[in-house]
């Protein structure tokens, strides 16, 4: 781990445009305000000429040299984001006199003007060329790959991937037919989907990807100047449509070096804290599980259309923060735009990025391992696309669900853990959604077997229709489609009360999401029932199986009618009884993250919400410590704070301030 937080500004510097100017003020500002690398673009954005030639590149190169020289004479060092490889989309640039390039092909026979396929030989050829020519030129310390290094989101394309005709002769081999694009790709999804059309279409765009990322490494490698290779990368859910292997991509750019991942954060521009955190943990959070353990992150923060109405200082710090939980070791800012204007001081960036440094470096020494998180366990796979059960009707079925319960769950403030493993011991796992195709029935009943389960309505949909009912005690099911059925309203069965009142009830539709009525061999594990609108039964809502919790309602979009206090109470008092490590912050929005270290645990605590907390209060399932020191968000130095505890619940003394996080030892 580093010593000190990498603060990594993005920024382009157009030739002959007040390039001294602007050059100056960038290393002024980061001497002033602690960015400790800078980014050079190449090509970026509206600068962009497609596939650029030396000829084209040259008026760049001497920019960058010269701003490269005042940095590094400053102890900046600098590095190198050429903004495409692929190509992002055509924005009407054709290929150049001499591009003889086989450009991606969408499965309806649309084709890009300029956006390359990856398998063209010729562009392999030219861009590796000119990849070596950049790096020769500017020896930066790390080149970074832009988030084109994707099949899929190019322009005016389908979202799928390639089906040019040199994908298309790979899919052939892999199958050992002659299938048309048009007869390929009603096996893939359009009239029959075959499992082993899937499986060829997934493994070609998989050996694709990784074997490029293999031969840009080498190529990096052997030109012996220890250049560094980082990859910005997108969402794993749309990835997973090419069957990423990020382990073989990481290995692949890093040739035995180090594997750098600039995961990206996903807002561009300023939404409320709440929605941007759900969304955190539903994106770059899952997707740094999938990231080999010792990939160093410095994650993306950008500020969409470069203004402080999009995105204010207060909320770039916040962001800057609470990407603590994905255990970085620096950040990357694209916060200033790309036409040349260089920064812009009033944004007041500079001070908030400032303002929190002393603290990130404290952070940034506990040497925090994603590894090393406790938790209610978030399973994820890779290759989930693969295992995708569900009917294909049409291409947006194989988009993978199964996030979207994983982060509801951490967003009740519950600690959390996203792993990639099958098999669990006296864990509480989650299991939401498509998330139950990812298991083998073998591999299910063990989970059952010797774990606690919970589930939502779509994973328990699954587990019947996969002839798996006996595991949560169910004979079959129907869904209630959204507010097109008659059920109305939710209601906790007698005996249970709710901020200290019986009969309460949580409406059943709405923004619910779709309710799944499963009967059940016996109700005795009920712990609430769903009525209609004239007050008659219509079936089981949360059931407390012993060793499984079910939510009755299908989690596969943000249904905000599920942060209900009836809801969150019967869960909490589920998680209770399971004798698990758990922290549970007892306030939805606010977040909890737990590491195991020698001696002590770390605490991270993100509030997303717009509240102000005089006193952080937590409930403490098996965690036991004797002292609580806090690094003040300040100072960054380490502070023993006084702290209340009776039982499991926990009071810190310690203002739980919006829109910011808090970072704890608990020391045994």
């Amino acid at each position: 781990m580093r010593k000190k937080f990498l603060h990594c500004l993005r920024i382009q510097f157009p030739p002959n445009h007040y390039e001294d100017e602007r050059i100056a003020e960038v290393v002024d500002y980061c001497v002033k305000y602690g960015f400790n690398n800078v980014m050079l673009f190449i090509n970026a954005e509206e600068y962009n000429l497609g596939h650029m030639t030396k000829e084209e590149a040259e008026p760049w190169i001497k920019t960058m040299k010269k701003a490269s020289a005042a940095l590094r004479e400053k102890g900046i060092s600098v590095s190198l984001n050429p903004w495409m490889e692929i190509g992002h989309l055509d924005r009407c640039r054709p290929l150049k006199e001499g591009q003889n390039f086989t450009t991606q092909m969408d499965y309806d026979g649309n084709r890009c003007e300029m956006v390359a396929c990856p398998l063209c030989e010729n562009w392999k050829a030219y861009f590796l060329n000119f990849y070596r020519y950049l790096i020769q030129e500017l020896t930066p310390d790390t080149v970074w790959i832009e988030d084109d290094f994707r099949l899929h989101n190019h322009g005016h394309l389908q979202f799928g991937g390639c089906f040019c005709d040199l994908h298309m002769q790979r899919y052939n081999e892999h199958l050992g037919t002659k299938y048309t694009r048009e007869e390929f790709t009603d096996r893939l999804f359009r009239k029959k989907p075959e499992k082993r059309v899937r499986k060829a279409w997934l493994d070609v765009n998989r050996s694709c990807m990784r074997d490029l990322a293999h031969e840009i490494g080498q190529t990096v490698k052997a030109m012996g100047l220890g250049t560094k290779i980082g990859l910005m990368s997108s969402m794993h859910d749309n990835h997973a449509l090419e069957g990423r292997d990020w382990h073989g991509v990481h290995k692949g750019f890093a040739a035995g070096g180090e594997m750098i991942d600039r995961l990206h954060l996903p807002c561009y521009d300023e939404i409320s804290g709440k929605r941007y955190y759900f969304q955190f943990n539903r994106l770059p959070f899952h997707c740094r599980a999938l990231l080999p353990k010792d990939t160093i992150v410095y994650p993306e923060l950008e500020n969409g259309s470069f203004s402080t109405f999009t995105k204010d200082a207060r909320f770039l710090q916040f962001q800057l923060e609470s990407a603590i939980p994905l255990c970085i070791e620096g950040m990357t800012y694209d916060i200033y735009d790309f036409v040349g204007n260089g920064i812009v001081e009033n944004f007041r960036y500079g001070k908030a990025v400032k303002g929190i440094t002393p603290y990130l470096d404290e952070v940034t020494k506990l040497s925090l391992r994603y590894d090393q998180l406790e938790g209610v366990v978030l399973p994820i796979d890779e290759k989930t696309a693969y295992k995708n059960g569900k009917k294909i009707t049409k291409f947006t079925d194989f988009f993978p669900d199964e996030s979207y319960f994983n982060a509801y769950l951490a967003s009740l403030g519950i600690t959390v853990k996203v792993s990639t493993k099958k098999t669990f011991y006296n864990q509480v796992v989650a299991l939401g959604g498509g998330n139950a195709y990812n298991f083998t029935k073998t591999q299910l009943k063990s989970l059952f077997e010797n774990n606690f389960v919970i589930l939502d309505g779509g994973a328990a949909r699954i587990l019947i229709n996969r002839g798996l009912g006996n595991l949560i005690g169910a004979k079959s099911c129907q869904t209630f489609w959204g507010e097109n059925n008659v059920h109305s309203y939710e209601q906790v069965k007698e005996g249970i009360f709710v901020n200290d009142k019986k009969g309460y009830r949580v409406t059943a539709f709405g923004k619910s999401g779709d309710y799944v009525n499963i009967q059940y061999k016996d109700e005795c594990g009920a712990q609430s029932f769903v009525y209609d609108y004239l007050g008659n039964k219509v079936g089981v809502g949360d059931v407390d199986g012993g060793n499984y919790f079910i939510i009755p309602y299908v989690i596969n979009s943000v249904y905000l009618e599920q942060y209900h206090d009836l809801r969150v109470t019967l869960l909490r008092a589920f998680l209770r009884k399971c004798g698990n490590t758990l922290i549970m912050t007892h306030h939805s929005g606010v977040y909890a993250y737990l590491y195991r270290q020698k001696g002590r645990k770390i605490l991270v605590v993100v509030n997303s919400t717009e509240e102000d907390f005089k006193r952080t209060q937590l409930e403490c399932l098996n965690v036991e410590f004797s002292q609580i020191k806090a690094i003040d968000r300040k100072s960054g130095k380490r502070i023993t704070i006084p702290y209340e505890r009776k039982g499991n619940m926990v009071e810190i003394k310690q203002e739980n301030e919006h829109l910011a996080t808090q970072t704890f030892l608990l020391i045994d």
